[in-house]
């Protein structure tokens, strides 16, 4: 698939995704996991085969981890948790809003010390910045949501 579908494909489900989470809805531990998953599973794939791994590539890739976990970890302590109908739901806030766009920024500044330091294009796949930053987000809010006491949702497959 031609990498400028993926990149509208993603910002496409992040944006569904940001505007769902403003409006408030249900935490369900599945949610919270396969996004992540799927998009660390297909940067392992992409990374798996890399054969060059020179110092500025490991630093690139050590820093992208560090920081796509940290404002992952952010996002997800910025959400307000709240019980509804007996399940535990979220919402984003003004905060949450806040670190999406400066995570956004740190990207761009990632990229640009990419460049800089001649770090390769294939230690960058974006499906691994994004990966993190939602592995991040789902540990925070899975971590605090199992604190409440208040049960995860169980949608069914059809909601």
């Amino acid at each position: 698939m031609h990498p400028a579908l993926i990149a509208v494909i993603v910002i496409a489900v992040i944006v569904i995704v940001v505007i769902r989470r403003f409006r408030g809805e249900p935490v369900d531990a599945k949610d919270l996991a396969v996004s992540p998953v799927i998009l660390l599973a297909i940067s392992v794939k992409d990374l798996w085969d890399f054969d060059h791994w020179t110092a500025a590539n490991v630093v690139f890739l050590t820093v992208s981890i560090v920081v796509g976990l940290g404002f992952g970890l952010l996002r997800g302590a910025s959400t307000v948790l709240f019980s509804r109908e007996g399940t535990l739901h979220q919402r984003y806030t003004a905060k949450t809003l806040v670190v999406w766009v400066i995570s956004l920024a740190a990207g761009a500044g990632l990229h640009f010390g990419a460049q800089f330091i001649g770090a390769e294009e294939a230690v960058r796949p974006m499906t691994l910045s994004i990966g993190l930053s939602l592995l991040g987000e789902a540990i925070a809010c899975g971590w605090r949501g199992v604190q409440t006491g208040i049960p995860f949702s169980w949608r069914s497959s059809g909601a």
